[in-house]
């Protein structure tokens, strides 16, 4: 789970996934409401998460497999990828950039 970086609390999950969806990139500790920021690797990670969800998608176009099961299977990986993303994160002070 992440860890704020000025006062060392530890986040919980829904914390961790309500600040995983900002966009703006800052993300306020709900304890001592410091900015915090992703790192550029927990942000690769997420990122490669977040595209396994359409996984399916390019294997339905190269098998013909039933629109159910591949509706299925990204609600089963979108799961899998919301439980993850929390132990996957990881806390900065400063932004930093992605490369």
């Amino acid at each position: 789970m992440p860890t704020c970086q000025k006062c060392g609390t530890e986040w919980t999950w829904k914390q961790s996934i309500k600040a995983s969806w900002k966009f703006s990139g800052s993300m306020r500790c709900p304890h001592c409401g410091a900015s915090q920021y992703a790192t550029p690797k927990s942000r690769q990670r997420m990122t490669f998460i977040n595209w396994l969800v359409l996984l399916p998608l390019l294997i339905t176009a190269i098998i013909d497999i039933p629109l159910l099961y591949t509706i299925v299977l990204m609600v089963v990986l979108f799961a899998i990828g919301l439980s993850l993303i929390p132990k996957m994160m990881e806390l900065s002070s400063e932004r930093k950039p992605l490369w």
